[in-house]
């Protein structure tokens, strides 16, 4: 879409623009909006709506916080780049604008000249389609240049701009695998672009090695790695603001989804996963539910942290973290003296903590995250244990019947609702009279109307002996039960039951919070 452009107050001898607007302008990191510039400020305002406060719909730069500003043309549009002095009371360095027609430079100029006394440069960027260059890390930004090669032997120059990156935007930036010459940036993905709207969520470079190097000196740093060093730096991937409220080693649990070794880290707002490689940040209110499910060995327990958020780690999106501790005595101190801790979290935690470690993760993370942990409630396998054995396509795991829910870990792991289930069936069960070992649960989940067909969910490979007791377990939760062909084990089911969860209770039911 074109801009429109809309001049108030029409400049005449002695008399400035007193105020000059366009619309359908884009603001990068944000949505489409109007662009006004007065003389006393200029404003973007999201042409969107949104009941969410946490979304900002308006952003504003004073005129006297205003640096400079630079113009470039690619393919049929215009683009604005607005510095920002340091220091001023907006957080970003630079705004950058798009949506602009190719012929307005002129209006652009006239009005940042009249209104803020800034003469508007051109800038050129490149766009002949070429992958390789030079890079420049400065100032918090990330620019990569054409590669110009001079006639005589020497270094490469910088040319026209390819792309620009600001690093305040990184969320990773990792060597993958176990490739020395490769960098990868993650950026955060935005909640306020508009549906449909395509997201840089990664790229890639190859750094060149020095020729001279020695390719099997692992101790001296590649060309790539100092790379990363310094995006990591001017990113500030690895920094933190405010105190660290308990943190966890990474030898006091091991994450099995995504697979690594993490120190935890809890703050006031959110939490940070620091590995290896990656290093996340999550706020305590991307957290859906968190559940404490112990392991058939009766040692190792597993907590799982749903999000809803995913994490990444290159193409793989992680909703479910899935940490496995154990039940071995243990101490955590609380980093707060014990007027904080009983002013902020009503002396739920203590400066010293004592307890099996997996109960000190979950209360710690209760408390501080102010959200529930669910626990296994009355289901007992043959076994005695809280969870069944079996198999969810070609990965070994434990489904786990919750009170409103099922739960499988660990890879993938997998909550259903109960209130998001059309049937269950019972496959490849023959009662007393078969002679198969195992038997499979086929879940399959209420139809939207933006899907096609019905998407299930089968878990394989179940021990018979645990047939009565899932058998029991969905009766009472008065889930449907599809092909029983006679029911239980002793031969006397009653067929299909009906469903807890009827049409008219979903909605309701879809609202309250699992106890």
């Amino acid at each position: 879409k074109h801009s429109s452009i809309l001049i108030i107050d029409e400049m005449s001898s002695g008399v400035g623009t007193s105020k000059v607007s366009w619309n359908h302008i884009g603001l990068h990191s944000a949505s489409v909006g109007s662009l006004i510039l007065t003389p006393s400020f200029l404003q973007w305002a999201s042409s969107s709506t949104s009941n969410d406060d946490t979304v900002v719909t308006t952003k504003k730069i004073p005129a006297a916080n205003i640096k400079g500003c630079m113009w470039s043309v690619f393919g049929r549009t215009g683009y604005l780049r607005v510095q920002i002095k340091p220091g001023s009371d907006v957080r970003a360095s630079e705004w950058r604008l798009d949506g602009f027609p190719e012929q307005d430079y002129s209006k652009v100029c006239d009005a940042f000249e009249s209104l803020y006394n800034i003469k508007v440069s051109k800038k050129n960027v490149s766009s002949g389609g070429a992958s390789f260059g030079t890079t420049d890390i400065n100032n918090g930004f990330l620019v990569f240049r054409e590669s110009i090669l001079a006639e005589e032997e020497g270094e490469a120059e910088g040319g026209e701009e390819i792309i620009s990156l600001e690093l305040a935007e990184v969320s990773q930036c990792v060597l993958p695998g176990n490739n020395r010459n490769e960098i990868e940036i993650q950026f955060h993905e935005s909640d306020t672009v508009e549906q449909g709207t395509d997201q840089l969520v990664q790229i890639r470079f190859y750094v060149p090695p020095d020729p001279e190097a020695d390719p099997t000196d692992k101790e001296s740093s590649t060309a790539a790695e100092l790379m990363q060093q310094a995006i990591v730096t001017q990113a500030s991937i690895r920094s933190s603001t405010g105190n660290v409220i308990v943190k966890f080693d990474e030898t006091q649990g091991t994450f099995l989804t995504p697979r690594g070794r993490y120190t935890i880290e809890l703050f006031y707002k959110y939490l940070r996963l620091r590995g290896n490689k990656y290093d996340y940040k999550i706020k305590y209110d991307d957290i859906s539910r968190l559940f404490l499910l112990p392991k058939p060995d009766d040692y190792h327990m597993a907590f799982v942290i749903a999000l809803d958020k995913p994490i990444r780690q290159g193409q793989q999106r992680y909703q479910y973290l899935v940490m496995q501790t154990n039940k071995s005595p243990s101490e955590l101190e609380i980093l707060l003296d014990e007027e904080t801790l009983q002013k902020e979290y009503g002396g739920e935690l203590q400066p010293l903590m004592q307890g099996s470690l997996s109960n000190l993760v979950a209360k710690t993370f209760k408390v501080v995250t102010k959200k529930k942990v669910f626990v296994p409630g009355k289901f007992a396998s043959a076994n005695q244990h809280a969870c069944v054995k079996c198999a969810l396509r070609a990965n070994e795991g434990h489904l786990y019947p919750l009170e409103k829910q099922f739960v499988f870990i660990h890879k993938p792991a997998v909550l259903i609702r109960f209130d998001e289930i059309e049937s269950v069936e019972f496959q490849r069960f023959s009662g007393n009279a078969g002679s198969t070992r195992n038997f499979d649960l086929c879940v399959a989940l209420i139809s939207s109307g933006a899907e096609l067909g019905t998407k299930e969910y089968v878990f394989s490979g179940i021990d018979r002996s645990d047939y009565a007791a899932l058998y029991s377990f969905l009766s009472g939760k008065r889930i449907r039960i599809k092909n029983l062909q006679g029911g239980g084990m002793d031969g006397e089911g009653t067929g299909v039951v009906q469903p807890l969860y009827e049409e008219a209770d979903r909605a309701e039911a879809a609202t309250l919070d699992d106890d």
